[in-house]
């Protein structure tokens, strides 16, 4: 499995062996604190969700979390996990990057 997915925990018990072999770890995080320690853990990429995931990220809006997330840790690449609903706004999320 060359992309393991993790969602709202440490990857650390799984990290080492998908490194191993030269799989990469995408971690589901709502926040900077959970950002922080799954990257810590061991997560090569985040999964930004926002609360437009039905409300799984907390208070925190996709047009607010992804470029906090990304100022915050520059070297990680950011996927969006949803809050775009149309081609308008995920063209505004880019511009703004």
């Amino acid at each position: 499995v060359p992309l393991i997915s993790v969602s709202l925990g440490k990857a650390d018990w799984i990290a080492d062996g998908a490194h191993s072999y030269g799989g990469k770890i995408l971690a589901t995080v709502t926040n900077a604190k959970h950002a922080a320690s799954a990257i810590e853990s061991g997560a090569d990429a985040l999964m930004a969700t926002g609360h437009e995931a039905a409300a799984h990220g907390g208070d925190v809006t996709s047009l607010v979390l992804i470029p906090s997330l990304s100022s915050r840790f520059p070297d990680v690449p950011i996927v969006a996990a949803g809050g775009f609903a149309d081609g308008r706004g995920l063209a505004a999320e880019i511009g703004r990057a």
